[in-house]
């Protein structure tokens, strides 16, 4: 049933990627990212506000990048390692990985499985993804100290490694 389910997932968005994708091309770079809450996997609160804009907590602020994936998605399996990568690189940079719709249960068992070691927010009814136009796996936003979008791509593909570095060492630049 869960393959069923998973098939019929990715069907839905295939067809939301050719039909959305040309009408909708994701938040706007420099418009104001979306206020969003979470659990994490580990059952704590994530609030953007706590790392981004004028209500940022000190200890906590700085740029937040956001990839939003399923345990299904192919293109996620890839992006999901060079994150860690860059994590690595740019420690200022706080990376969070956001599950869309699935059971805690599955997530936290792929993630162990793939030994990803980067948080993971939950989204367990969509709202977060819906709110960053997120209809597409993986979506990588990177989203600036003052809570303005920096960065916005849809997709994964090994060639966009550059492209993604590049970013992030402009987003870290600009958080010095």
């Amino acid at each position: 049933m869960r393959s069923f389910l998973s098939l019929v997932f990715l069907c839905s968005t295939l067809w939301a990627t050719d039909s959305l994708a040309v009408k909708n091309t994701g938040l706007p770079v420099g418009s104001k990212a979306p206020g969003c809450y979470a659990k994490t996997l580990d059952g704590k609160d994530f609030f953007l506000s706590r790392y981004v804009g004028p209500r940022a907590r000190q200890e906590l602020s700085g740029p937040v990048a956001f990839s939003f994936f399923t345990t299904f998605c192919v293109p996620c399996r890839n992006e999901i390692p060079y994150l860690h990568t860059l994590k690595k690189e740019y420690p200022a940079l706080n990376i969070y990985m956001i599950n869309i719709r699935e059971d805690p249960k599955i997530v936290r068992s792929f993630a162990e499985k793939m030994n990803y070691t980067l948080p993971i927010l939950l989204d367990r009814y969509g709202k977060i993804a819906e709110n960053y136009s997120a209809v597409v796996t993986p979506t990588l936003v990177l989203i600036d100290k003052d809570g303005k979008i920096a960065f916005y791509k849809r997709g994964f593909e090994k060639s966009d490694t550059t492209l993604i570095a590049n970013q992030f060492k402009r987003l870290s630049e600009k958080q010095d």
